[in-house]
C-alpha cells in the first residue's frame, strides 16, 4: 500500500476522532485510577466545520448518541435492517393471525409454514424415515456412476448444492441468456479458501462431522475418521488447484471461458455429464461459462472410483448440513453437532419465515410499502441522472467519439427494476404442498427453489428481480445492464416522497447514480453496450486512458484518506466503488441549479453514510472490502468536488482541502 508521502490530512485524523468515541478501542482499555494529584481528564472536540470534516459537521450528533447494541461493531447505521425486520415480522404476524385465505396465496402458505414449524418438536423427534433413507441410500453407493446420479437425484430434490456447485447466472460472456455457470468453488461448508492458508481449524471440523455422520450410519470410528480425513485430502487437493486471483475477485470476469458442451464434456470426463445434468433437470443446453478451468479439473480428477468413500462423506455432508437441525437429536453420533437457540419460540418461527419464506413475505411487503406514486416519482429521478451522465459523457473528450458514442449507447440501454416488477405468484404454484408437517413443507419448498433457479436456463427477462425488494440495498448487473433499487431502501433518509426534490438526490439519487455509474467503472466500463464482458470494444488509446487515470485515482485515496491517521484505503481494491461514488457525485451536482439546492444535497449525502463503528471492524473493512469507510466515501469525494469548494469556501489550510492539480474526476 502507498506511503502518505508527508501528507497527513486533517480530515482523516478528526473523521478516526470522532467515529472512535464510545467504541472498543484498544486503547480504551488501558484505565489508570486517578490520585489526589490528577484528575480525570475527558479529551472534547471542538464542534467540525464543513470546511475541515463535512462527515463530522453532519453527523456528529448522531454518532455521539448512538449506542451499540451487545455483540454488534457497529451503530447508529441509517441502512436501518431493524427497520426492516420488524416491517416482515409484522407481515407474518398479520398472515399468522389472519383467515379465510385461499389455497397457495402467500398469506396462506406463511399461516401454515409458521404453524406447522412451531408444532414440530426438532429436540425429541426421532430421525424422520425419508431423511434416514437418504443417509442410508448414500452410505450404501457402491459405484462412481451410482454417486453421480445420487449426487444429482439428491441436489435436485432436496435443495442442496451439486458436488460442482454450479448455478444459473447471466451470461457475461454473451448477451440476452442465462447460463449454466461453473463459478469456482471459494468454500466447503465452513471451510472457507480465504482462510486455508492461515488456519485449517475450519477442515477439521469438516473432518469431524464427516466422521460422526459415517459413525452415525454405523461405520467403526477408525474407519469412519480414515474416510472423512481423505474428504480433508480432497478439499485441499481443489483448493491447492484453485486460481488464488478467482478465490479473492468475485469479479474475476477475465478468467472466465465460455465452452462449448462438448467441450464441458470432455474437461468432466470421468463422468457421464449428460446423465447427470438429466437426472438434476437440465436438459437441451450447448454451452456453459467456466470461471476456473483448474480447478474444475481438479474435481474431475477427483471423481473416480478410488475416491468413492470421500465422495460419499461430501455428498452425505452437504446434506447433513441442510437438515442438520432435523437429525441431529435423532443420531447419538451426532449429539455434539445439536445447537441450542434460547429464543423463544416466535423469535424462532418469525426468523425461519425470514429466511425460508423470503418470496412469500417480499411481494406482501411490495404491496404495503410501495406506491405508483413512489414508483413515478423514482423512475423520473432515474431519468433525470440518466440525464446528467447523457452530459457528462457527451462532453467526455479525452475519449475517442467512438468510445463516447459506445458509453452513450450502454447508458441508453439501462432498466430500471423497481417494486412495480414485483407480481404474486399464481397460487397453484403453492398449492401442491403439504402443509401438516414442516419436515415435507420444507422439503418441497426446496424443491421448488431448485426448479425455479433451473427455469431461468430457458427464460430471459431483464427486468427480473436477482435481488429482494426487503433488502436494504440497489445493485447493477452487467451482464442485464440493469440497475435494482429495492423497495426497503426507498425510506428516509435516502428517499422520502414528501421530501424536497434535491435532499432525495442527494439521498437515493447518489445511490442509483453510484449504480448507473458501476456501468463505468473500471469493471463495468469493460463491459460493451449489449451487456457482454468484452474489453476489446474499447481502442487502445482509449483503454491506455482509462489505465492511467485508475492510477490517478488509486494514488489520490491511498495518499489522503486514513482511519486514525494510521491505516490508508486500498485504492485499488476499492477503485470500482470510489469511481461509482465519484461519477455519482459528478452526475447529481449538475442537476443543480443554485447553492440552496447543492447544500441541501450535500448535506443528505452525508448524512446517508452515518454509522459508528469499532475500531477492530474499521480496520478489517479496509483489508477486505471493496467499499470505503462510510466517512471516507463522504470526505474524499467532497474533497475533489470544485461545487462543494465554492459553496463553503474551502482555502488551503482547511482539513477538507485538496489542490486542485490532485483533485481527480471520473468525466471531467
Amino acid at each position: 500500500m502507498r506511503g502518505n508521502k508527508g501528507i497527513e490530512r486533517a480530515a482523516a485524523i478528526s473523521m478516526a476522532a470522532v467515529m472512535s468515541l464510545g467504541t472498543l478501542s484498544g486503547c480504551a482499555a488501558q484505565i489508570t485510577e486517578p490520585t489526589e494529584q490528577t484528575e480525570p481528564t475527558q479529551a472534547v472536540l471542538e464542534p467540525a466545520r464543513p470546511q475541515d470534516d463535512y462527515y463530522r459537521y453532519i453527523n456528529e450528533e448522531a454518532i455521539l448518541n448512538a449506542e451499540f447494541d451487545y455483540g454488534e461493531d457497529s451503530a447508529g447505521d441509517v441502512f436501518d435492517s431493524d427497520m426492516v425486520q420488524e416491517r416482515i415480522d409484522a407481515i407474518i404476524n398479520d398472515c399468522v393471525s389472519g383467515s379465510g385465505y385461499q389455497t397457495g396465496t402467500e398469506e396462506y402458505v406463511i399461516q401454515n409454514a409458521y404453524n406447522s414449524f412451531t408444532s414440530y418438536d426438532f429436540e425429541s423427534e426421532e430421525v424422520p424415515v425419508e431423511l434416514d433413507e437418504i443417509m442410508h441410500q448414500i452410505d450404501g453407493i457402491s459405484s462412481l456412476e451410482e454417486f453421480m446420479i445420487t449426487d444429482a437425484y439428491i441436489a435436485r430434490n432436496y435443495g442442496i448444492p451439486t458436488v460442482f456447485h454450479f448455478s444459473v447466472e447471466a451470461n457475461y460472456l454473451g448477451v440476452d441468456e442465462n447460463v449454466l455457470t461453473f463459478d469456482a468453488i471459494r468454500e466447503v461448508g465452513e471451510a472457507d479458501f480465504t482462510c486455508l492458508d492461515e488456519s485449517y481449524d475450519s477442515l477439521n471440523s469438516l473432518k469431524n462431522l464427516g466422521s460422526a455422520l459415517l459413525q452415525a450410519m454405523g461405520h467403526d470410528r477408525e474407519e469412519a475418521d480414515a474416510a472423512a480425513t481423505e474428504y480433508g485430502y480432497m478439499i485441499m487437493d481443489i483448493y491447492n488447484a484453485t486460481d488464488p486471483y478467482v478465490i479473492y475477485n468475485q469479479l474475476a470476469f477475465d478468467h472466465a471461458e465460455l465452452l462449448t458442451y462438448d467441450e464441458i464434456e470432455d474437461l468432466l470426463g470421468n463422468i457421464d455429464l449428460d446423465e447427470y445434468l438429466t437426472t438434476y433437470g437440465i436438459t437441451g443446453i450447448d454451452h456453459v461459462v467456466v470461471t476456473d478451468r483448474g480447478q474444475l479439473e481438479a474435481i474431475n480428477n477427483q471423481l473416480t472410483e478410488d475416491n468413492l468413500d470421500a465422495l460419499k462423506v461430501s455428498l452425505m455432508s452437504r446434506f447433513a448440513n441442510n437438515y442438520r437441525r432435523f437429525i441431529v437429536n435423532g443420531y447419538p453420533e451426532l449429539a455434539a453437532y445439536a445447537q441450542i437457540d434460547y429464543a423463544s419460540e416466535e423469535e424462532q418461527a418469525l426468523a425461519e419465515i425470514r429466511s425460508n419464506f423470503a418470496e412469500c413475505t417480499d411481494v406482501l411487503y411490495v404491496e404495503q410499502y410501495w406506491t405508483d406514486e413512489m414508483d413515478t416519482a423514482l423512475r423520473s429521478l432515474c431519468d433525470d441522472i440518466k440525464d446528467g451522465y447523457r452530459d457528462l459523457i457527451g462532453n467526455a473528450s479525452w475519449l475517442s467519439e467512438e468510445t463516447r458514442q459506445g458509453c452513450l449507447n450502454k447508458l441508453e440501454n439501462i432498466v430500471y427494476v423497481t417494486g412495480s416488477n414485483i407480481s404474486r405468484h399464481d397460487p397453484s404454484y403453492y398449492a401442491g404442498l403439504t402443509y401438516d408437517n414442516y419436515l415435507d413443507l420444507f422439503i418441497r419448498v426446496q424443491q421448488l427453489k431448485t426448479q425455479r433457479e433451473i427455469n431461468k436456463l430457458y427464460e430471459y427477462d431483464r427486468t427480473s428481480t436477482w435481488m429482494l425488494m426487503q433488502e436494504f440495498n440497489a445493485c447493477y448487473n452487467p451482464s442485464y445492464n440493469n440497475i435494482t433499487i429495492t423497495v426497503a431502501i426507498t425510506t428516509a433518509p435516502f428517499f422520502d416522497i414528501n421530501a424536497d426534490y434535491y435532499t432525495n438526490l442527494g439521498g437515493l439519487g447518489m445511490v442509483i447514480g453510484h449504480e448507473m455509474g458501476h456501468a463505468f467503472d473500471s469493471n463495468g466500463i469493460l463491459f460493451d453496450e449489449n451487456g457482454a464482458y468484452n474489453p476489446d470494444w474499447l481502442p487502445e488509446e482509449d483503454l491506455q486512458t482509462l489505465l492511467d487515470r485508475n492510477e490517478t485515482a488509486i494514488t489520490y485515496f491511498e495518499d489522503y484518506y486514513t482511519i486514525f491517521g494510521v491505516y490508508h484505503v486500498d485504492g485499488e481494491q476499492t477503485l470500482g466503488e470510489n469511481y461509482a461514488d465519484l461519477g455519482s457525485m459528478e452526475c447529481i451536482t449538475s442537476l443543480t441549479h443554485n447553492d440552496e439546492e447543492l447544500q441541501l444535497l450535500f448535506e443528505n449525502y452525508a448524512r446517508i453514510w452515518c454509522q459508528k463503528g469499532v475500531d477492530e471492524a474499521l480496520i478489517e473493512q479496509l483489508a477486505t472490502d471493496e467499499h470505503s469507510p462510510a466517512m471516507i466515501r463522504v470526505n474524499a469525494i467532497l474533497g475533489t468536488t470544485d461545487a462543494f469548494y465554492e459553496l463553503y469556501d474551502v482555502q488551503p489550510g482547511d482539513g477538507m482541502y485538496i489542490a486542485p492539480e490532485n483533485r481527480i474526476s471520473r468525466w471531467h
